[in-house]
């Protein structure tokens, strides 16, 4: 049972899907390494209309496996990747790696990303190193990250 799998440009039509993957997959993968009140924070940095502006003021894809949504990620112009998720149950599928592939062919130097706790192996395992650990703040709550980059050939 061979699935599609493609990746698409974001519209803002696809506002609805990205939001539905953020939440199902904080709240599905990041349990492990984050508590209620820290995943009650971080979702609450959902806001429609500006998620909408970045995702088209950056390069963003959306991952879809036979015409569902399933992933999405997207980059700046200076090479910061701002968000990458995928679904859970499409977890371990290479997803998350064919959107990052598709992402990082957009950097000139280098890219850097802010991983969560639960992120931070899948960029290591693609050559990402940590610079430091960092804590932000959503709605007074801690929460660890980690600055991490990773240099860019000249040869693509």
């Amino acid at each position: 049972m061979s699935k599609e799998l493609e990746l698409q440009k974001y519209k803002s039509s696809n506002i609805d899907d990205v939001i539905k993957i953020f939440k199902f997959s904080i709240l599905g993968t990041c349990k492990k390494d984050y508590d209620e009140k820290q995943i009650n924070a971080w979702l609450s940095g959902i806001e429609r209309n500006s998620w909408n502006d970045t995702f088209l003021a950056h390069y963003s894809v959306l991952a879809y496996c036979d015409d569902e949504a399933v992933g999405f990620g997207d980059i700046t112009k200076d090479g910061h990747i701002n968000l990458l998720y995928v679904l859970p149950e499409f977890q371990h599928r290479g997803i998350a790696s064919m959107i990052c592939d598709k992402l990082e062919k957009q950097a000139k130097y280098k890219i850097t990303v802010e991983a969560s706790i639960t992120a931070k192996g899948f960029f290591l395992k693609r050559g990402y190193a940590v610079v430091k650990e960092q804590t932000v703040f959503r709605r007074e709550v801690a929460l660890i990250n980690y600055l991490m980059e990773k240099q860019i050939s000249c040869i693509k």
